[in-house]
């Protein structure tokens, strides 16, 4: 299994992988120690990570289906029970985000299990017929019953923007989520896997019997891959990967780090990859930005460009423990929404104040919600924001800093009136910051030094760009600071080729006006 190249991409379900030879990695110890730990629990993880897998991992486990496991650490441990239990799976996936959408997702799933277990619908509330179906297969069997409820949230996140429907699916759902509580005795193990956190939720003012895992340490890569996994499952992949980069083995780790690794679930956590960026990019044997593209809301989006802030500051926050602990996506503050997501995580976790430090996880999350954020800013298409980042590319590698800043000016100068009348100096300082970060090469934004800050950083193979920006000055001042304030002194022993921009920018021709340029 540890040289496998079949790699499951879009494949959820447990026994698929295991019998068409995927590669898997073995999370089987960690999901047994959850099941004999305690009976219910609820695990929050963004889209995409494996929610889904872990749901059918412990559907065949529980369904007794060992022959699945054979290889890995349940099929070999000893003294395991594999006594086949009724399993009810409750999946809310491809639930339509409509009121009508979810009652047929409800009467499926009951319909299947009371005509399984011999029940006659008397007309009882959805809540009132799960109880039902939950005590006849205790009866049936003489076991008692996993329930696995997969993204239980999916269609109350689908519906923040409209309340009213929001508010209906609310209702729903309550009484179908409290019969965990009122089925406990029929109930061998249960858990909601979602992306919103619960607390603070009143679809689950009914029951207080389900324990939060999201945070724990424990459970923190029940989810996702750590680099040791990925080392030992897909060691071959990112070879072959690595010979189509040109570059090593640990080169390749390296740059599959920076895309897809920095996702961290509790203070103490291992860097943790995003499973279905980091699986797509080694079958394709490209680096992409798939999981942003499939799924980023417009209304996120717009509600981040809306906040009339540094966008620099809405993506590096510090809250405490308590808050992320409590806060849930429903509350629609773009801080619950953007950690909820997965485009914020925890990057630290300061253990006297009790305290994370929240920012963005890697460079496709970054590079998507930038590139997503830029047509808000500039009213510029993906074609035309997309063929200015190619030339300027381009103009960066060859240091042909006029064509870059020739670039730069016309495609600023075009941006519409309507979208920048009336607008502050940050308007026009979060474009920049938008536009360098997608450049890559190292784009450091505001660096400070001992002696000051640093606006604008870039770094290629042969060039240092050191870039100071001022808004209705000269390129002579933005010069002299650079000068005044050594900002090229911790790069002098390098070895590549340092130059030096000053550029002015003029907020009435809301573009920039003059430019020098000293290597």
């Amino acid at each position: 299994m540890t040289t496998a190249l079949k790699f499951p991409v879009g494949i959820e379900t447990f026994s698929e992988i295991i019998r068409g030879e995927y590669a898997y990695v073995d999370k089987s110890k960690m999901i047994y120690r959850l099941t004999q730990s305690g009976k219910f629990f609820f695990l929050s993880r963004p889209r995409r990570f494996g929610k889904s897998l872990l749901i059918s991992t412990l559907e065949s486990y529980f369904e007794g289906r060992k022959e699945l496991f054979d290889g890995l650490w349940l099929g070999q441990a000893e003294g395991i029970d594999w006594t086949p239990h009724p399993v009810l799976r409750l999946n809310f996936v491809n639930t339509k985000s409509t009121v009508d959408g979810l009652y047929s997702t409800l009467e499926y799933h009951l319909r299947k299990w009371e005509e399984k277990y011999e029940i006659q619908n008397l007309g009882l509330s959805y809540g009132e017929r799960l109880k039902n179906v939950i005590e006849q297969a205790f009866n049936k069997t003489g076991q008692r019953v996993a329930v696995l409820i997969d993204e239980y949230d999916k269609v109350l996140v689908n519906t923040l923007h409209e309340p009213e429907v929001h508010e209906e699916m609310k209702r729903i759902l309550k009484p179908v989520f409290g019969v965990l509580k009122g089925a406990d005795q029929y109930i061998q193990f249960g858990i909601l896997t979602g992306v919103s956190r619960f607390s603070r939720l009143s679809i689950f003012s009914d029951i207080n019997n389900l324990e939060d895992i999201s945070l724990s340490p424990d459970y923190a890569a029940i989810c996702g891959f750590t680099a040791d996994e990925i080392r030992r499952y897909f060691k071959r992949g990112v070879e072959m990967f690595a010979e189509t980069c040109n570059t090593d083995f640990e080169g390749m780790m390296q740059i599959l780090k920076d895309n897809y690794d920095g996702y961290h679930f509790a203070g103490t956590s291992p860097d943790i990859y995003n499973p279905y960026s980091l699986i797509l990019a080694l079958k394709n044997r490209r680096l992409s930005h798939q999981w942003f593209e499939s799924g980023t809301p417009t209304f996120l989006l717009e509600k981040i460009r809306n906040t009339n802030e540094d966008v620099r500051a809405v993506f590096t926050q510090e809250v405490s423990a308590n808050t992320l602990s409590n806060t849930s996506i429903t509350d629609t503050s773009l801080l619950s929404i953007l950690y909820q997501t997965g485009y914020l995580t925890i990057k630290s976790y300061d253990p006297e104040e009790d305290s994370f430090v929240l920012g963005i996880p890697n460079r496709e999350v970054e590079f998507g919600l930038y590139s997503g954020l830029l047509p808000f800013y500039t009213g510029k298409d993906e074609v035309a924001n997309d063929s200015l980042l190619i030339k300027l590319r381009r103009a960066l590698k060859a240091n042909e800093m006029e064509r870059f800043l020739e670039a730069l000016k016309s495609y600023l100068a075009a941006i519409p009136y309507s979208l920048t009348c009336g607008k502050s100096e940050l308007y026009y300082e979060n474009n920049l910051f938008l536009i360098f970060r997608m450049l890559g090469f190292n784009a450091q934004v505001e660096t400070q030094t001992s002696q000051g800050r640093i606006d604008v950083i870039m770094t290629t193979p042969k060039y240092i760009y050191i870039i100071e920006l001022k808004l209705d000055s000269t390129p002579e001042l933005a010069l002299k600071q650079i000068e005044d304030k050594n900002y090229a002194l911790p790069f002098e022993t390098d070895g590549r080729t340092i130059v030096r921009i000053g550029v002015s920018f003029s907020s009435e021709t809301r573009t920039i006006d003059r430019w020098m340029i000293q290597s």
